[in-house]
């Protein structure tokens, strides 16, 4: 008889089979035996009378057997009257394999803050002055023009840039232009609705239920009328001259400047005349276009003004010979550039700090530096702040749409390759090229335009500087506006050099631009 374990070794709580095979018999051919197993501590596997079974020569027999104590066990089998005895080592049961289990660290969530209505207004505000939307807007209007001399095209480019903008800039006069995709309609009134600091009791109030909604998002609802939505009065749109400024040291201006120069045959300089070959057919729509911009100059905002409101507002100052000297200016936001770069320093530190889930992440310092910027907004806030900022993006919003005519593109030429936003872009890059401009593309003078007008907005608009504000609403803020702060922080660093990341610059930005153009001549 042969008696074999099918798993060994057998360990306690494991369930094996015990195979048994007779290789021999009595003289009828079969045997009977019993199976006990002889352990102090431990019952018999088998039950109390063990295990019979009579077999036949060649028979096996696979009865299960587990044990529940380790230890030594003895297999009796007896079968006539002698027992044999099969010794069996039953080791300490395997440990339970535990899964395996992943444990991450998230940060917590600041609450919402009720500024979120704000922000997504001004988000969808500043998408809709964005030059595709214009483009969309003006050209329909522009190919029914069939009357392509004298200075009427221009005048109805003009005229249409300054309405585009007079209603995409105000949010009551946007909700009655269904093409600007906003909607102002009868509702029910609901509580928190956010309300811009420039919201005032002088607004024409009613009690006309009202719900205002982008698309099919709804942004807020409440009693009274769309002035009692709390963001700002009609007189006071949703522009920054900050987008301004960063497309004049783009070279927007001057990029159109020298070009209108060449086409009235005057020299820029005493130089080589870059654009010599300008020869513009008299029969494209072009060459009008440009004519009516040249006679219209009178009517247009000059550098000087433009660059008397950025110091007013921002205290960024232009440099050129066109500029007024700094005596002329009777007031500007000295304050401005440092508070602005304070906070976008702190803003990155506060990002650290939140990404390392280790540690809780501070946003007070942030709270306390928006006050700071906010209270230097609010005063520059005056005099020419509501029309100078919207008369000079109807007028550059013009100037880039005259440079993203296919004859421009097709005379000044340019890399074809290089992904630009928007049309016009190419065409400044190309002037910057030609007459040794900043190296610096276009492209990041326009993230700073674009971002830096978005977080400036949500900062102005913000109630900043009341007492209730907490931590909190500095963490959202900053959390909101991450994409954005973080661009402008990258784009400033790649167009003047200074890392707003890892100090606080305060050197005016076209200084920065000045330097970097005088290393650049050295490297040529």
């Amino acid at each position: 008889m042969q008696v074999s374990l099918s798993q060994y070794p057998l360990r306690a709580g494991q369930v094996a089979r015990l195979k048994i095979e007779l290789e021999d018999a009595s003289e009828n051919g079969e045997w009977h035996f019993a199976f006990t197993v002889l352990d102090d501590v431990e019952q018999d596997p088998f039950g109390d009378n063990g295990l019979e079974r009579r077999m036949r020569f060649g028979d096996d027999f696979e009865p299960e057997i587990s044990f529940t104590v380790a230890g030594e066990k003895t297999l009796t089998a007896t079968f006539g009257s002698a027992p044999h005895h099969f010794p069996i080592s039953v080791l300490t049961a395997q440990a339970p394999e535990v899964p395996d289990t992943k444990v991450s660290l998230v940060s917590a969530e600041p609450p919402l803050s009720e500024d979120q209505i704000l922000w997504t207004f001004i988000s969808q505000i500043t998408t809709m002055l964005r030059f595709e939307e214009f483009d969309e807007y003006i050209r329909p209007q522009m190919k029914g023009n069939t009357k392509w001399y004298g200075t009427e095209a221009y005048r109805l480019l003009r005229k249409a840039a300054d309405k585009f903008v007079g209603i995409a800039a105000d949010p009551i006069a946007a909700s009655r232009k269904p093409r600007f995709k906003y909607e102002l309609t009868e509702g029910t009134a609901q509580a928190g609705i956010a309300r811009s600091y420039v919201s005032s009791e002088r607004a024409d109030l009613d009690e006309k239920p009202f719900t205002l909604a982008i698309g099919r998002k709804l942004l807020a609802a409440g009693g009274g009328s769309a002035h009692h939505l709390g963001f700002p009065l009609p007189n006071v749109p949703f522009v920054e001259l900050i987008w301004n400024y960063w497309h004049e040291e783009a070279m927007l201006v001057q990029s159109l400047n020298h070009i209108l120069a060449r086409f009235q045959n005057r020299r820029l300089g005493n130089g080589r005349d870059t654009l010599g070959r300008l020869d513009l057919n008299p029969l494209l729509p072009l060459r009008n276009l440009l004519w009516g911009f040249v006679d219209d100059e009178r009517r247009r905002l000059t550098v000087r003004r433009r660059a008397a409101e950025y110091e007013y507002q921002y205290g960024l100052r232009l440099l050129g010979r066109a500029v007024p000297h700094q005596s002329t200016v009777v007031e500007r936001r000295t304050q401005f550039l440092e508070a602005f770069h304070g906070l976008l320093h702190a803003c990155h530190g506060y990002y650290k700090e939140r990404d390392d889930l280790t540690v809780e992440a501070d946003a007070f310092p942030l709270l306390s530096s928006l006050r700071e910027v906010h209270l230097v907004l609010a005063r520059g806030a005056h005099n020419q702040f509501a029309d100078l900022p919207v008369t000079a993006r109807a007028e550059m919003l013009t100037m880039q749409w005259i440079l993203a005519q296919k004859e421009m593109r097709e005379f000044l030429g340019g890399p074809t390759m290089v992904p630009y936003e928007e049309q016009w872009m190419d065409r400044v890059d190309t002037m910057k090229q030609l007459n040794g401009w900043s190296d610096a593309s276009v492209t990041h003078f326009f993230e700073l335009a674009v971002t830096g007008e978005q977080v400036l907005l949500s900062i102005r608009h913000g109630r900043w500087n009341e007492s209730g504000r907490v931590r909190d609403d500095a963490a959202n803020w900053a959390l909101t506006w991450r994409d954005e702060i973080q661009r402008y922080i990258h784009a400033y660093r790649a167009v003047t050099g200074a890392d707003l990341a890892t100090t606080i610059d305060a050197t005016m930005p076209s200084t920065l631009l000045a330097d970097r153009l005088e290393r650049q001549a050295m490297r040529v």
